[in-house]
């Protein structure tokens, strides 16, 4: 076994022990810790050794656009989120769009840390088409995340959806493994619905039509406005922060969300949390083994 925060120190260290390798090292940890392997130190498998940093911001910038294919995905996606970070602080809102990127993990990591920092966190990532739009046959975009957050402690709410019925990992296991997959999730070459993972060409959008549209806004902003839509090098990220405390108290956001968590909960409703692990969480003796693997490699000690 190994302690959530120790792994998430010695990854950190391995990536440079910059702020920015602190948060791409707690994202792909906790995915590991929350059962999803193919979005955590898997991604250590893309790191080479001339990997280059994204460059940093010299002043804060209200909307930036980042060529990061020579960068180590997570690196860069948390490189970003910091300088949004300041960047939304200092002039109440903005933005960052990021292209060439390769397979980072999650949106939550990054949406929270905007949170955290006072500030209502967006992100969306585009990449290669494998869903067809609602009433399409064919594919045409990516299975396209969306994430947001907002608010502190135990109001924080965090959203982390793709906008796909299945991800690509979860066609991969099927293939893999020979399951059939739940009916009405995916179309094969001629465009037909298919239960077998060996046919698929497209998905299917999350819930019909307003899946669909949530994956076009998605597509718009991450690949058509940040260029990142049919870049050979990696696919288009977003990243969008503000400031609610701009409004000043006219608004009292703060006690707007409370009030909404209490009605949503209160009927019933589950309030998503995006996946935060407890900082007692624990991995156990398989992940600690791939863990000094990866790292036996990053360090140049590996066979």
């Amino acid at each position: 076994m190994i302690a959530f925060p120790d792994a998430v120190a010695r990854l950190s260290a391995a990536l440079g022990d910059s702020p920015a390798a602190k948060l791409a090292a707690a994202a792909l940890i906790e995915a590991d810790a929350l059962g999803q392997p193919r979005f955590g130190i898997a991604m250590l498998d893309e790191w080479t050794a001339d990997t280059t940093p994204v460059r940093a911001a010299e002043t804060p910038q209200a909307v930036s656009w980042l060529d990061c294919s020579a960068s180590f995905a997570p690196l860069a996606v948390a490189s970003a989120t910091l300088d949004l970070t300041g960047a939304a602080q200092a002039k109440g809102i903005a933005a960052v769009f990021l292209r060439g990127v390769r397979g980072f993990g999650r949106l939550a990591p990054f949406v929270r840390h905007l949170a955290d920092a006072g500030l209502v966190g967006i992100a969306g990532a585009e990449g290669p088409p494998f869903v067809a739009a609602h009433g399409g046959t064919r594919a045409v975009i990516g299975t396209n995340p969306f994430a947001l957050a907002i608010g502190t402690g135990a109001d924080r709410v965090v959203i982390d959806v793709a906008s796909s019925t299945a991800t690509m990992a979860d066609i991969r296991n099927a293939r893999s493994t020979g399951a059939p997959l739940p009916e009405g999730i995916a179309l094969n070459g001629e465009g037909q619905p298919t239960t077998i993972a060996s046919e698929v060409a497209a998905l299917l959008p999350r819930g019909g039509q307003v899946g669909s549209l949530l994956g076009l806004v998605v597509e718009l902003l991450a690949g058509v406005a940040g260029g990142g839509r049919d870049d050979p090098k990696g696919r288009g990220v977003f990243l969008l922060a503000f400031d609610p405390e701009a409004a000043g108290d006219s608004i009292d956001w703060q006690a707007r969300l409370a009030a909404l968590k209490s009605d949503w909960t209160g009927s019933g409703g589950h309030w998503p949390r995006g996946g935060a692990r407890s900082p007692e969480a624990a991995l156990d003796d398989d992940f600690a083994k791939r863990l000094d693997a990866q790292l036996a490699r990053i360090s140049g000690r590996a066979q």
